[in-house]
């Protein structure tokens, strides 16, 4: 796609589009993930109550490695823009309530930080790895064993993760940020 068929954008509405991306994501790949959850679980009933936990968990996941990685994703202007649009996404009136930046800056960004810090061969893969650690680790299941190394779930939560993250270039491809307003 030439840069002229590219739809101008906000950094706040890309912010956005990320986020229904991701979102969406998880909503049309939860199914395949359902059973891994329901064989961690007293009982092999899964309440909407805990379903919608469940998949909140799994977005903030997600979110953070999308937040932490807006820097790769863009050259260094368009960066700044982009996370100065997700800044305001995270903290406008609808999401602010649901508290997510809490979760992502204290329990995913510092340690998605300590990875990069050791410079890995493949940067990606520990992210994603040490992201759904995180993620095992916050998930409320009575039968999970505490070793993810041992578990179903984190062999499931890993690819499912690794499957849903990442979409920023697609973005990059079809939209180009507006510098001049937000």
């Amino acid at each position: 796609m030439q840069e002229a068929d590219k739809k101008q954008i906000t950094p706040v509405e890309l912010a956005a589009a990320m986020m229904q991306l991701t979102m969406k994501s998880i909503e049309n790949s939860w199914e395949t993930l359902k059973p891994a959850v329901l064989a961690y679980l007293s009982t092999p009933v899964l309440t909407m109550a805990k379903e919608d936990e469940l998949v909140r968990d799994i977005y903030v996941a997600a979110l953070a490695l999308e937040i932490y990685c807006i820097p790769h994703a863009f050259e260094e202007a368009t960066a700044r823009l982009v996370s100065q649009g997700m800044g305001k996404v995270m903290a406008s009136e609808n999401l602010v309530e649901h508290r997510l930046s809490e979760s992502i800056a204290n329990d995913y960004l510092p340690r998605l930080e300590a990875i990069a810090q050791r410079q890995p061969a493949d940067l990606a893969l520990e992210l994603v790895q040490e992201a759904t650690t995180i993620l095992y680790e916050r998930i409320d299941l009575p039968l999970k064993p505490v070793d993810p190394a041992t578990s179903l779930l984190w062999a499931k939560l890993f690819p499912f993760l690794a499957g849903i993250v990442g979409k920023w270039p697609v973005l990059a491809v079809r939209f180009e940020v507006m510098t001049n307003n937000d």
